[in-house]
């Protein structure tokens, strides 16, 4: 399928374009952006960056999500019983190109007008999803040389110069490394279309999640300053008593990843898997919330802060892992008391070894009133 464009550009192109898939391919993008703007409405009423990246990177950036950005080009050129180096060149086109790909302004239209519906045009929810999603394409045409690589900048009307967008194969101005790739197929078009499709989602799209995860709170500030605006604290996302999973300083980009990929309920289990893991290693920890002021965040029986970036998730009363919790709120409380901490250890021994388990029996009856 040729690039994506508006519907009028279309009717003049002298190729014969089959205009109820180009209209199903745009309803595609409508039905998608809306749904995703109702998503992000659920972040929160004025979400931080974290949250945004976190979005990102689980709904537009994620092959399993039905939001997944690139679903309808991909869909559409795995349909292809072959390829040749003309439909690999313009699919790239229809995912990278600023004005009329995916991640261009067409493509992203239908997302920004939801957001901007939602939360209004004061709000900086609009410009930080615009800063994530432009940096990452922005960031994938200079370094895979897109028309060029020219360097450009968020916010502004980018734009490419059509001209130099050659998709001669020995030219090494637009996107060499890519015909380099496809080039390794000879003339087997099937060879070619499975190695598009192996660059798109093993080279192209991993690229593009790391981008995502370099994106930090102090570029987003930088630019929402740029722009007049201020980002939004977090704070009230979370009152004092709140439990929340905080980030612990070894908590670095490896771990972010691995936290994007869990699964809302996978979050919830912390006495299990990856969460439990995380916490092990001590690139977690979970707390209440004692005290709020601004953006720093403090925590019953502790002297650090965190601030609300460095928070993961609320954990929801009920959610597993509450008894792991007051256990850890009782020894808080009689961390002063050595006589007291003693008894403790030696009963926490005591329920460890299995030939004890008829006298903690009797021990349970005696402690629950039977």
């Amino acid at each position: 399928m040729k690039h994506i464009r508006k519907f009028e550009s279309y009717r003049n192109n002298k190729n014969v374009v089959n205009e109820e898939i180009l209209g199903s391919v745009i309803n595609f993008f409508k039905n998608m952006w809306n749904k995703a703007a109702e998503e992000i409405k659920k972040l929160g009423k004025n979400p931080t960056a974290d949250k945004i990246e976190e979005w990102v990177d689980k709904n537009p950036m994620n092959p399993a999500d039905d939001g997944y950005i690139f679903k309808p080009q991909m869909e559409e050129f795995k349909k292809k019983t072959e390829a040749n180096e003309q439909d690999c060149l313009d699919l790239i086109q229809n995912l990278l190109d600023p004005e009329t790909g995916c991640l261009g302004k067409q493509g992203l239209q239908t997302l920004y007008d939801g957001i901007l519906k939602s939360f209004g045009k004061d709000s900086p929810t609009l410009d930080i999803v615009k800063y994530y999603m432009e940096t990452i394409r922005n960031r994938a045409i200079k370094d895979y040389k897109f028309a060029g690589g020219p360097d450009l900048k968020v916010g502004t009307d980018a734009k490419i110069d059509p001209k130099k967008i050659n998709k001669d194969m020995k030219d090494t101005t637009h996107l060499p490394d890519f015909k380099k790739v496809l080039l390794t197929a000879g003339q087997d078009g099937k060879k070619r279309k499975q190695i598009c499709v192996d660059w798109v989602e093993k080279t192209l799209l991993p690229r593009l999640d790391k981008y995502c995860a370099e994106i930090t709170n102090e570029q987003v500030d930088v630019y929402l300053k740029s722009i007049n605006k201020e980002a939004p604290k977090g704070a009230s996302n979370y009152v004092v008593g709140d439990t929340v999973i905080y980030k612990r300083d070894l908590f670095k980009d490896p771990e972010q990843a691995e936290w994007n990929k869990l699964t809302d309920d996978d979050k919830k289990k912390p006495n299990e898997g990856v969460v439990k893991k995380l916490m092990d290693d001590e690139k977690i920890g979970m707390m209440k919330i004692s005290k709020i002021e601004g953006d720093k965040i403090s925590f019953e029986g502790q002297k650090f802060t965190k601030t609300t970036g460095d928070i993961l998730m609320k954990v929801e009363a009920g959610a597993e892992g509450d008894e792991s919790k007051k256990t850890a709120d009782t020894l808080s409380k009689m961390k002063g008391d050595p006589e007291k901490m003693k008894q403790v250890n030696t009963y926490a021994e005591f329920i460890q070894k299995p030939e004890n388990k008829d006298k903690i029996e009797q021990i349970n009856k005696i402690l629950s009133g039977e």
